[in-house]
């Protein structure tokens, strides 16, 4: 099976699971940005070892959490792009194959986690 096929049924499970339960989350949640595909497909493939939040300390200590990544000196929408199409460069573990649109997904959202003032959590 494709981990895009995988992807998709395990986002699916994991958004149904994810229903608002108030007004004012239903708000909320219709608000996000267009990059919460991507923040999905994440959840489902890669949080298992990276911290994909803004936030937190990934599952596997030897993942570096995706701010870090995001906020590398010199990361550009290019080279994060490059680097995830080019699957001869992933480690071991991550030796999968993505979709065009699932790489663009992906560095869409991973974009969203730059930030000026960013400081690593270690």
């Amino acid at each position: 099976m494709k981990v895009s096929h995988f992807l998709v049924a395990s986002a699916g499970v994991a958004l149904a699971a994810c229903q608002p339960s108030s007004g004012q989350e239903t708000a909320a949640v219709s608000a996000q940005p267009m990059h919460s595909e991507g923040h999905a497909l994440a959840q489902a493939a890669c949080a298992g070892c990276h911290s994909i939040e803004p936030v937190g300390l990934s599952p596997n200590p030897q993942a570096p959490e995706w701010p870090v990544i995001a906020n590398t000196r010199g990361l550009t929408r290019e080279t994060l792009t490059n680097w995830l199409v080019e699957a001869h460069n992933y480690p071991e573990q991550m030796d999968f194959y993505l979709e065009d649109d699932e790489v663009e997904q992906l560095v869409d959202y991973m974009l969203t986690l730059q930030s000026d003032d960013y400081h690593p959590p270690y």
